[in-house]
């Protein structure tokens, strides 16, 4: 393992969330999200989060925390072991069932704390590097990585396609819409990561079933020191006022025909007529 901080092994902070599975999505009767019926996943890009602390950790030394802040209803316990299966050392669902922490310059502030908190209940001086997803699967804002680097003060770099730890000093590589950036800072300092930057490694069923002796640590939000919702002001400063789905209906058109050829021609026929195809 290669002298990355001066010999001490990594300590590695993932932000993660849990969603519903967006790809499983119905909308009910009113065109609102029915989201009892999708299952919870690890949100898009948290996958990609985790893999790139483990190669680095594979590669330097050292172990891989996660924390997640989740308000309403937590996920399945099977959810939470598949992070964990990945190589996650211990992982950290913060509850926040009052919502509290509903927009996201309070969840940043919340996840500052309880990265705090994680820090001082694993007895870790200080974190080294931070990892996020670059957005989140159901809100998508891109925004809780550089809050939770303000918060925390220390250097953010967004969309990462590469990470290099070198003499103590994190390499970055990414690219933007017109052109591709090589960046460096010190540590400590927080990364989003997208797709791009690896294939997310996918848990056996013997590391699952072995991820069932790792600790995962509940927490209410109230209890995180350092939190407090009364020193952020009155209201979130971002509400959602509604989610709907646009009307749309199946036409329900019967192709008939007496041969397959007849029934392809009488289809393409209709879908001359509605401007589908040009014939």
């Amino acid at each position: 393992m290669s002298d990355a901080i001066g010999g001490r092994p990594l300590n590695v902070l993932v932000l993660m969330k849990f969603v519903r599975d967006p790809n499983q999505l119905q909308a009910d009767a009113d065109g609102h999200p029915d989201l009892a019926r999708a299952p919870f996943r690890i949100s898009t890009f948290d996958d990609n989060a985790i893999e790139a602390g483990l190669q680095l950790c594979a590669k330097h030394g050292g172990r891989v925390f996660g924390v997640s802040v989740t308000p309403g209803e937590l996920p399945p316990r099977d959810v939470l072991l598949r992070a964990m299966a990945m190589g996650i050392e211990a992982l950290y669902v913060i509850k926040d069932e009052t919502k509290a922490a509903a927009d996201p310059y309070r969840l940043a502030v919340a996840l500052a704390a309880a990265a705090r908190a994680v820090q001082a209940a694993e007895k870790i001086a200080s974190w080294d590097l931070l990892i996020a997803g670059e957005a989140s699967a159901d809100q998508f804002n891109a925004q809780i990585g550089p809050r939770v680097a303000v918060a925390l003060d220390v250097p953010a770099i967004a969309y990462a396609t590469k990470l290099e730890i070198q003499q103590g000093r994190l390499i970055v590589n990414r690219v933007t819409e017109d052109r591709s950036e090589t960046l460096e800072t010190d540590l400590p300092a927080l990364v989003t990561v997208g797709t791009e930057i690896n294939q997310a490694r996918i848990p056996t069923v013997l590391q699952v079933m072995g991820a069932r002796n790792k600790p995962i640590r509940e927490m209410a939000l109230s209890d995180v020191p350092g939190f407090e919702p009364d020193a952020l002001g009155h209201g979130a400063s971002l509400r959602t006022t509604d989610v709907t789905a646009p009307p749309s209906s199946r036409k329900r058109i019967i192709i008939v025909g007496k041969t397959p050829a007849e029934m392809a021609t009488n289809l393409l026929s209709l879908l001359g007529a509605d401007g589908e195809v040009k014939l």
